[in-house]
């Protein structure tokens, strides 16, 4: 699951088709390529927001973009965001740092999307200007989502025990009756 981007460019070779550049260098509308096919035996599937996951439009806005609500209701209207704040799936800070130009919003509940700033700071305080160039030597042009990011976008809330959270995330990714569920 893509959620940061390099430049336009990267977001048409790994993601799909520029339909629309709604803002220039700031804000595009992009249409997904078909996904493959769900892993039905992957709990995740079944989850009542895993639409949220596979939106075949997506707006990618830039780190610095502020009037990202007004491009999304623009593109999309208001319907699906009243009630919700739209979340970058990756923190703007570390897509500044690591010279990401776009980043994929989602609408998200204003509880889920605050809660994943402490495990955002994480991230942040690990990109060390060593690390970053590091980082910058492999020539990466798109990040995925982690699980964290993953549960945020299903607008599971990340607060509280961040490690109980996670366990919920985990059974949701790996096929039943593997290995027993985590608790």
């Amino acid at each position: 699951m893509p959620i940061v981007a390099v430049d336009q460019s990267a977001l048409e070779d790994h993601i799909g088709e520029v339909l629309e550049v709604v803002s220039p260098g700031r804000a595009l509308l992009v249409r997904a390529d078909l996904p493959a096919p769900a892993d039905e035996r992957l709990p995740i599937f079944s989850h009542e927001n895993v639409a949220n996951l596979f939106h075949t439009d997506q707006l990618w806005v830039s780190p610095g973009y502020t009037r990202y609500r007004q491009a999304w209701k623009r593109v999309f209207g208001g319907e699906g965001i009243e009630g919700k704040v739209l979340h970058h799936v990756y923190n703007r800070r570390m897509a500044r740092l690591r010279g990401f130009g776009f980043i994929r919003l989602a609408p998200v509940s204003r509880g889920t999307n605050s809660s994943s700033a402490f495990t955002e700071q994480w991230g942040v305080d690990l990109f060390t200007p060593d690390y970053v160039a590091r980082l910058a030597k492999h020539g990466l042009r798109m990040q995925y989502a982690d699980l964290g990011d993953l549960m945020v976008m299903l607008d599971i809330s990340l607060g509280g025990g961040v490690q109980d959270v996670f366990r919920i995330g985990q059974n949701l990714v790996e096929v039943p009756g593997v290995r027993p569920p985590q608790t």
